[in-house]
């Protein structure tokens, strides 16, 4: 009878033992597939958010375009240097009056663009006084000039141009600090412009007729600068 008994109790604990082991591996099973999906619910969250206003204005935010600084030989009296903006060098150009090739010319002080009764693209420039290069980063609507008979768009009258010159006993050719001259090129795309120095060697004034400019220019067709 002992032995039946023994024998019982023995088959209880057997069972007992199997069924807290079922009970316990499905609980964790279901437990770890529980903890997965609320994973993947917080990860499609996060993917799925709307972006802040704050994302969206960096996002929007134009990006500043990259300013070149040039020097161009201007110092033959009777000849024109052409430059484009689209290339950022000196173009060669036979017949100005019927080239879309350039957009701006330097000869000397004289400054031309390819418009009005110069070249026969959109050229024309609005200058923008007591300003900084960097400080501009949009071209105006309006106000813009051609040459004319009269007068080119960039004049080469002291201080009311590009530069003042200093007069005897220097003689000196030097660029005014807070001019910056938006122009519109001859294909209608625009660049700013500010006129660094009018000799090769800048520092002691020496060689003049080296006119050098930083620009940027907007291919894109847009204001942006």
């Amino acid at each position: 009878m002992d032995t039946i008994k023994d024998y019982i109790n023995w088959n209880v604990v057997i069972w007992f033992v199997l069924f807290l082991t079922v009970f316990i591996f499905f609980g964790c099973g279901s437990d770890d597939d529980t903890a997965d999906e609320l994973m993947e619910s917080e990860t499609t969250d996060l993917t799925t958010q709307t972006p802040t206003t704050e994302t969206q204005e960096q996002i929007n935010e134009p990006i500043a375009l990259e300013a070149h600084t040039f020097m161009i030989d201007a110092t033959i009296h009777e000849e024109w240097a052409y430059f484009s903006f689209e290339t950022g060098d000196v173009v060669e150009v036979a017949d100005a009056m019927n080239s879309d090739a350039w957009d701006i010319g330097f000869q000397r002080t004289k400054v031309k663009l390819n418009g009005g009764i110069s070249g026969p693209g959109m050229g024309s420039a609005v200058m923008l006084a007591d300003t900084t290069f960097e400080d501009v980063d949009t071209a105006p609507e309006d106000g813009y000039r051609s040459d004319t008979d009269d007068t080119l768009a960039i004049v080469a009258q002291s201080e009311k141009g590009w530069y003042i010159y200093t007069g005897p006993p220097t003689h000196w050719i030097l660029p005014l600090e807070d001019r910056v001259f938006v122009i519109k090129a001859a294909d209608g795309t625009f660049a700013k412009l500010h006129f660094i120095g009018y000799y090769k060697d800048n520092a002691n004034k020496q060689d003049s007729g080296f006119v050098t400019f930083e620009y940027a220019h907007q291919p894109d067709g847009t204001r942006n600068f």
